[in-house]
């Protein structure tokens, strides 16, 4: 998964532009909620070809922690 990708996933779920997604933007300021956090574990696993916790994405509170998580399930 690109970082590209993970914006689009972002901002297709959270109906905003790709250029407001900055690293240092918090996933709560985009309103999400448990129920979005288990629609993104769900798309980002479909991306990255493997499961994902909803639990996990909890623990990312920002755009930036969000990537680098994406980055350290493909590693």
């Amino acid at each position: 998964m690109t970082y590209e990708e993970l914006l689009e996933i972002l901002a297709e779920q959270f109906s905003c532009d790709e250029e407001e997604l900055v690293d240092e933007l918090e996933l709560a300021e985009l309103g999400a909620d448990h129920e979005d956090l288990i629609e993104l574990a769900w798309n980002i696993g479909e991306t990255v070809g493997q499961d994902v916790s909803e639990k996990d994405l909890a623990r990312c509170a920002t755009v930036g922690e969000l990537w680098r998580f994406v980055r350290d399930l493909e590693d």
